[in-house]
């Protein structure tokens, strides 16, 4: 179920209509957020394949925030501080990834923004499938947006014990 899914969303995902338009919308909704507003620190995807765009939405937290992007040493994803996009290369599924060592410890007052294929309104989501954001927010009870399309909203996401939903939903 899930697998088909991904593969129905990542085809849909593929031919957004009015993409930058959207994209635009959701960066506004995420900037004035209050949980995002009154957060220290922004974890936040870096994204590729059609996702959301997410690099606007890192240069402008990089002068208001701290930021850290995921990185995947040994099987496991941590986050470290990035202070420019220079800082990114492409890592693990090519996607770009922090070159910098500076891996966050302290996760509180922070918000993660959390990528998937497709969402449900009450949080639920798919990813890609290999667990790295389950198994981060499950570990690290920080507060979760998950960012997508309108058009990847799906009602009927069944979640077992190891999906760990987000707290909230932002899309156009």
């Amino acid at each position: 179920m899930k697998d088909e899914l991904r593969k129905k969303y990542l085809l849909i995902r593929e031919n957004i209509p009015n993409r930058e338009k959207k994209n635009n919308h959701i960066f506004h909704m995420l900037i004035n957020n209050p949980q995002v507003s009154s957060a220290k620190q922004i974890l936040i995807y870096v994204s590729f394949n059609h996702e959301v765009d997410t690099l606007k939405l890192i240069e402008y937290f990089l002068k208001r925030k701290k930021v850290a992007v995921p990185k995947i040493v040994n099987g496991k994803m941590s986050f470290y501080y990035i202070n420019s996009l220079d800082e990114l290369k492409k890592g693990h599924f090519n996607i770009l990834e922090p070159i910098t060592n500076q891996e966050v410890v302290d996760y509180s007052h922070c918000v993660c923004v959390t990528p998937g294929v497709c969402f449900s309104l009450d949080g639920r989501r798919i990813g890609y499938g290999k667990g790295y954001y389950d198994r981060f927010l499950q570990s690290h009870h920080v507060y979760s947006i998950g960012l997508t399309y309108q058009e990847c909203l799906e009602e009927n996401i069944k979640i077992n014990a190891y999906d760990q939903k987000v707290n909230e939903v932002i899309y156009k």
